[in-house]
């Protein structure tokens, strides 16, 4: 039967989004669906950390677009169910290396049901990918 994952994604203090993803996903899917979650432009690089710890390479996945020559594999090649997640485990994904966006991923519980789509089922508290000066949007730079 296929599963489920319901996730607790955290950026910052007091912003989160619950996600339902199929286990069937890809990382990529589940990045795909963390900025869309937070409304962020999939503009940049990204990697997860399965260990939980920033930049451990020895668990590091990393988009196709990434060099790294010490990534454990790429996140449009590695499926969720890989893991074998389960509740309360935690993980991590960096988004921007410059900006360096961490987002902590928990698994809030794993149901028996299929989802095709990614859907947000919980989201609190708004953060800004670019911090914009609303008053000098139409300045030429």
């Amino acid at each position: 039967m296929e599963k489920s994952l319901v996730l607790s994604v955290t950026v910052g203090t007091g912003c989160y989004r619950h996600i339902q993803i199929s286990e069937d996903a890809t990382l990529s899917d589940l990045s795909s669906a963390i900025l869309d979650a937070f409304e962020f432009f999939d503009d940049h690089l990204h990697a997860f950390f399965m260990n939980n710890r920033a930049w451990d390479e020895t668990e590091q996945y990393v988009c196709s677009e990434d060099d790294s020559d010490y990534a454990r594999g790429f996140t449009d090649k590695v499926k969720l169910s890989k893991f074998s997640l389960r509740k309360g485990n935690k993980f991590l994904y960096i988004f921007d290396y410059g900006d360096d966006w961490q987002f902590q991923i928990r698994v809030l519980r794993v149901i028996s049901e299929p989802t095709k789509t990614p859907l947000v089922l919980k989201s609190v508290g708004e953060v800004s990918q670019y911090d914009y000066d609303e008053d000098n949007e139409d300045e030429d730079f």
